[in-house]
């Protein structure tokens, strides 16, 4: 059985032996090839770089030999073509941001395939240097994550930024969710055609939201996604930080994998998902200690999963730039190492 047909096994709901392994942010600052890169390129030139994108997107598999490849690349750059500024130092600056409801009508549709073009060209390029039997995921942000930075919401501090547009003017947070999720539609099947082989939306503050406001300001949005990808038989996953009161919701959602983090145990996660693969949850702030810390802590996720159909190993969040290189290389080594018996 290939990697990719490992992972799609699993994607699936299947039962395997192996238990597939990537890691969220794997190509990423805790690399010394990643570090080099950016030495000479700024993290904008690199996004539009397909060469370097595929360069950096393989180390890690390189070094690791990890079970699938996430295209390098930015949530944020869907915002670019609306108009919006974007540059990073070294976190996301926008400007202007969203503040005024007369913004919105500045904000026009266009052709992700076109102006997004060289993640498409980065996903050929990447699937060159992989090859045919590792997959690769690409990946966009949700419509309320997006929408929330685009009201300079970053850390969870902001987060009254967007709550203060949302709740004072509805119709107009509508119309810019709306434009995003029919961009977001069409990226995504972009970077399908280009030979993405799953893809990952990523919806990190939905996870701050009420259960009922998580029903109006992020499901609708994610439902049309998913139903829209199902269409063309698209692998699905969805990773939402802080998901636990959320459980049922996301259960309706016509999609293959829920990416858990740390803090809902994944045999509850489980209860709840019926028919969903799982993938998660291991505490990325766990990958910072001792090496014997991080092979224990594996092995109890990976215990506690031996019977679930449809399991994909993962952290509960991105890596973070400090996690030691020799830690990884033990946790991928766990991963692999553990038999699964039916």
């Amino acid at each position: 059985m290939t990697k990719k047909e490992l992972f799609l096994a699993n994607a699936n709901g299947e039962y395997t032996k192996r238990t597939p392994i990537w890691i969220m942010r794997q190509a990423g600052r805790y690399l010394p090839g990643y570090r080099r890169v950016r030495e000479r390129v700024s993290f904008e030139e690199l996004c539009r770089s397909p060469e370097t994108v595929a360069e950096v997107t393989a180390e890690p598999i390189t070094l690791f030999g990890l079970d699938a490849a996430i295209i390098f690349s930015d949530i944020l750059l869907i915002l670019e073509p609306l108009g919006i500024d974007l540059r990073y130092d070294p976190g996301p600056v926008i400007t202007p941001i969203l503040e005024d409801p007369k913004q919105v009508e500045n904000y026009h549709t266009y052709n992700p395939a076109e102006e997004l073009r060289f993640v498409g060209d980065a996903i050929v390029e990447t699937k060159k240097r992989l090859g045919p039997d590792l997959p690769l995921l690409g990946f966009c942000g949700a419509p309320f994550t997006v929408f929330s930075y685009l009201c300079n919401t970053s850390e969870r501090r902001d987060l009254h930024r967007v709550y203060r547009f949302i709740t004072n003017y509805p119709d107009q947070s509508r119309r810019v969710l709306n434009l995003l999720t029919d961009l977001s539609i069409r990226y995504l099947k972009m970077q399908v055609d280009a030979g993405a082989d799953a893809v990952q939306i990523f919806d990190t503050w939905a996870g701050e939201l009420a259960e009922s406001e998580f029903s109006e300001w992020s499901y609708p949005y994610l439902d049309r996604i998913m139903t829209e990808l199902k269409k063309h038989h698209v692998v699905t996953s969805l990773y939402i930080r802080g998901t636990y009161h959320l459980l049922d919701k996301i259960n309706e959602l016509n999609l293959n994998i829920v990416s858990v983090d740390w803090k809902t145990p994944l045999p509850t996660a489980g209860a709840r998902l019926k028919s969903k693969s799982l993938q998660g949850n291991l505490n990325p702030y766990i990958m910072l200690g001792p090496m014997q810390t991080v092979v224990h802590t594996a092995r109890e996720i990976i215990e506690g999963m031996k019977d679930y159909p449809g399991y994909i190993f993962n952290l509960g969040h991105g890596i973070l730039p400090m996690t030691p290189v020799d830690n990884v290389r033990a946790l991928v080594d766990t991963v692999h190492d553990f038999e699964r018996t039916a």
